[in-house]
């Protein structure tokens, strides 16, 4: 986390001396590499290396004709993780669900309108409108057709590969789109190899993960939900701890939701499991098919509850639909030192 913390403030010094230029009235101009500071302040100098007009990735054909400036965000927390990493600063974003522990709360402080809305509310069109952006980032999250053609009206809007789930998303994919449309590839690619660094670090000092198999689960107000499905953002991270796959993830590529015929199909070498609230883990941990999951009635099974268990819930949801180049770090040390401290599998 220490070198992601450093790419940003690489980035945000570059925002710093574009302050310093508008302020004494110099023009700002090329730089001594060649590159031409952003003028608003909202941005790192571009590198040079994204020509426009570009065609981003959407569901229909959108066009920047020119590098954007003013970036409005919607949708899950890796839309400002992906500005946040690269020290650039939107003007719109969403109110966040939770006060994030990777989050920079006086980066976040800076962005000019955050909503009081969530994601789970209607999108506010006409409030990002009134934020006059050239460019929404809404990866990894599903806005419907109506609301795409309301937004695209307004500015490009930056998606994920429509054909791909957003449980299957890869998160440097999303890092990689940003950069490019920002023209910031580079320094994406620096921050997503320091995540990678950091999560490798915590594999390498847990060598007791290697070859085990994990499942990560959450259970929701409709039932539980597998999260490690094979092939999914999660396994991904967990494979990179060190962990390998477990074959009975499989069987829930198509669906994710654990029917009670399949509870026994949660077993692995270590199950985590997330919980809202105690009175819900009561219930399922009552359950005696649950009981009856090897790794349950073997000691080998972790409950993180939200709100009671400081940020072990968080990490859980983050492997799935939060992941990214400054949360992933942070959950590598969470999964770690939290959850797997409880089941006998770190020293």
């Amino acid at each position: 986390m220490t070198e992601i913390r450093r790419a940003r403030l690489r980035g945000l010094c570059a925002v710093a001396l574009t302050a310093v230029l508008t302020l004494t009235g110099c023009a700002p101009g090329a730089t001594d590499s060649g590159e031409t500071p952003d003028s608003t302040g909202l941005l790192p100098a571009g590198e040079g290396r994204t020509q426009y007009p570009l065609t981003v990735q959407s569901r229909e054909d959108a066009v920047l004709e020119e590098r954007p400036e003013r970036i409005a965000v919607i949708g899950f927390s890796t839309n400002l993780d992906v500005l946040e990493v690269l020290g650039a600063t939107p003007v719109y974003a969403q109110r966040e669900e939770a006060e994030w522990e990777w989050r920079d709360q006086d980066w976040l402080a800076d962005i000019e309108v955050v909503d009081t809305a969530t994601r789970r509310d209607p999108v506010n069109v006409e409030g990002i409108a009134a934020t006059n952006p050239d460019l929404i980032l809404s990866l990894n999250y599903a806005v419907d057709d109506a609301d795409y053609e309301r937004l695209s009206a307004i500015a490009p809007v930056l998606e994920k590969e429509p054909d791909v789930s957003a449980d299957q998303v890869d998160w440097r994919d999303l890092h990689r789109l940003a950069g490019e449309a920002l023209d910031l590839s580079d320094a994406s690619e620096r921050a997503i190899a320091e995540a990678e660094q950091a999560i490798a670090d915590v594999a390498s000092q847990h060598p007791e993960f290697a070859g085990r198999t994990i499942t990560m689960a959450t259970e929701y107000s409709t039932g539980l939900e597998y999260y490690t499905v094979s092939g999914g953002t999660a396994e991904t991270f967990v494979t990179d701890l060190g962990f390998a796959p477990n074959p009975l993830a499989e069987a829930f590529v198509a669906a994710p939701e654990v029917s009670d015929e399949q509870v026994r199909s949660l077993d692995a070498d270590v199950l985590v499991v997330g919980y809202g609230d105690q009175a819900t883990r009561e219930r399922r941990e009552a359950d005696e098919l649950f009981q009856t999951i090897p790794a349950v009635s073997e000691g080998r099974y972790a409950a993180v509850v939200d709100g009671e268990d400081g940020s072990g819930a968080n990490a859980i949801w983050v492997m799935r639909r939060g992941a990214s180049a400054l949360s992933l770090p942070w959950a590598a040390e969470t999964a770690a030192n939290v959850w797997l401290s409880d089941v006998g599998l770190t020293e």
